[in-house]
């Protein structure tokens, strides 16, 4: 397949859809800019805009190859960027970033590859050239001065330097990056970055690596890339969605598609030398284009760097999904048997999340104990043939000062300094163990009695749940609670099933603080009172 034709194909449709919005009235305040029913006319997006007129008429394979109105639409989207930046050089972020550094540096990166492209042969071109170049000088002059506030934002602004440096040197752009590189890289021996978005920044910090290392021949960056690139199946589902529920940042909970991380399997294997990671990237591609997905290689990037797309290998094999991983610094544990994948996370009331096909459900796990409301699982390590995860609650009663503490007002008392009595806790030890067709999850509980503790098996609507005598299709908000028996759910075509359940009350509801049941999902609870010790089978049939 011509990788570059099929890029380019995409980028004509989203040129032509922009030229409808465009607005190309110089008396009107917004001229050059393009009018979105989202978002209304907005500078930040007029870079990417801009990348795509201008790519398609330096691009001999495009319709639009040396079109006036492509340049002149290019010309534009440029002016509008530069009539809406500050003094400092930067823009805004619409939503909430002012004079932000960072939102310059995504704007600029989207502009500086396509610059690379340009031939500045007639005067329309060398005028182009020359407001393009003057709107990246004033935005580099801008990130050197002003700062950030995300971990990703300083590999970003970074490359957005490197790459406007490759275009009008500045050593103050090198001295700048330096600072930022100055600190480290911020990804752990598991491969993941500090934000652990694998939905979202981990594409975007390796991007900015991959920029680094090929303008500033700092090609030790290519390493982190690589680690990260290497762990990323661990969140891949079989239809190479990704899973997102460990992030810190607004991926959590989506199900973005991995072809996003093509180009940098493709890029790095190739510097590398890396047959098996340019496979994986293949095996993206192959994926994206069979169900009918956006296209995920930019033309610049085809255009700029033609050797790392061609000979490509064989895609990789469905193992690719087979993967048992324990993630020790990241805290989190993926494992697949017959194609159910198991993910185990640290720190969050939904601690085990499980899919099959559509099959899709989690496993929170909610307590009322002192102040405790959720079962927080930390600690996941190997344990025999399994994992372990523990929670610890603990409770404690305080007591008086006996003297005044130079102040009555209960919040400047330094409540910390008070002794406490009456110490006594709740543990919750949860082990894993994988078995050919599915998993057995041991649940073992010690420590104070009579503590309710709930599990919630979140399950995601459209799925058919069968039991002892009852068939229910799951909806979104529904209840059931399982008092025994073997739980299956089905979605046409895969089943799994779950069992025995129990319940020895029928609390669905944790005390105030507690998260309540998702409004999403349908929701099966199986209730217990500590102490007690109970397996769960869960079992693809």
């Amino acid at each position: 397949m011509d990788y570059l034709e099929r890029s380019v194909r995409e980028y004509e449709k989203e040129y032509e859809t922009l030229r409808k919005y465009q607005i190309m009235d110089r008396e009107d305040a917004d001229f050059g800019g393009y009018y979105s029913k989202d978002f209304g006319v907005v500078a930040e997006n007029c870079g990417g805009a801009a990348a795509k007129p201008m790519v398609l008429y330096f691009c001999q394979k495009s319709r639009y190859y040396k079109d006036p109105e492509a340049l002149r639409c290019a010309e534009g989207l440029i002016e509008h960027l530069i009539n809406h930046l500050h003094s400092d050089g930067t823009i805004d972020y619409f939503a909430c970033n002012f004079h932000s550094a960072p939102d310059t540096a995504f704007v600029a990166l989207a502009l500086a590859k396509p610059a690379k492209l340009i031939d500045a042969g007639t005067q329309e071109e060398k005028v182009l050239k020359e407001k393009l170049f003057y709107l990246l000088k004033r935005m580099g002059d801008g990130m050197v001065v002003e700062g950030f506030h995300t971990p990703n934002h300083r590999w970003v602004i970074s490359a957005a330097l490197a790459l406007i440096h490759s275009l009008i040197p500045d050593e103050s752009y090198l001295e700048r990056i330096g600072q930022y590189l100055a600190e480290g890289i911020d990804c752990n021996e598991d491969g993941e970055f500090a934000e652990r978005s694998a939905g979202g920044y981990n594409e975007i910090n390796n991007r900015a690596l991959l920029i680094l290392a090929q303008e500033l021949e700092k090609t030790e960056l290519l390493e982190f890339v690589r680690r990260n690139l290497k762990m990323m199946p661990v969140f891949y589902h079989t239809d190479f969605s990704i899973f997102t529920e460990n992030s810190k940042r607004q991926d959590k909970g989506t199900a973005p598609y991995a072809e996003k991380y093509a180009y940098q399997y493709l890029l790095c294997g190739y510097a590398l030398k890396d047959e098996r990671l340019r496979a994986i990237g293949v095996s993206l591609l192959k994926e994206c284009m069979e169900n009918g997905r956006r296209f995920p290689l930019a033309v610049e990037d085809l255009m700029l760097f033609p050797e790392a797309f061609g000979n490509l290998p064989e895609p990789a094999g469905r193992e690719l999904f087979e993967v048992d991983r324990l993630l020790k610094e990241s805290g989190l544990l993926r494992l697949s048997r017959k194609g159910l994948n198991l993910w185990a996370v640290e720190g969050q009331p939904s601690f085990l999340f499980l899919k099959k096909g559509d099959i899709d459900f989690y496993i929170k796990g909610g307590i009322s104990f002192f102040n405790c409301r959720h079962l927080l699982m930390e600690n996941i390590r190997a344990d025999g043939n399994g994992y372990e995860m523990e929670y610890e609650g603990t409770g404690k009663y305080y007591q008086p000062f006996g003297e005044y503490q130079g102040t009555s007002d209960w919040w400047e008392m330094d409540q910390a300094a008070r002794r406490t009595t009456g110490h006594i806790s709740v543990k919750v030890n949860v082990t894993v163990t994988p078995v050919e067709d599915g998993y057995d999850i041991r649940i073992h509980t010690s420590g104070c009695p009579a503590s309710t503790i709930r599990f919630e098996l979140g399950v995601v609507p459209n799925v058919l749940i069968k039991g002892g005598g009852f068939r229910i299709p799951a909806s979104a908000g529904g209840t059931l609670i399982a008092e025994r028996g073997e739980l299956c759910l089905f979605d046409g075509k895969d089943t799994v099933c779950i069992g025995p359940a129990f319940a020895a009350n029928d609390v669905i509801n944790g005390l105030f603080g507690a998260v309540p049941a998702s409004g999403q999902r349908f929701n099966i609870f199986f209730n217990d009172v500590t102490n007690f010790d109970r397996c769960l089978s869960i079992r693809v049939k």
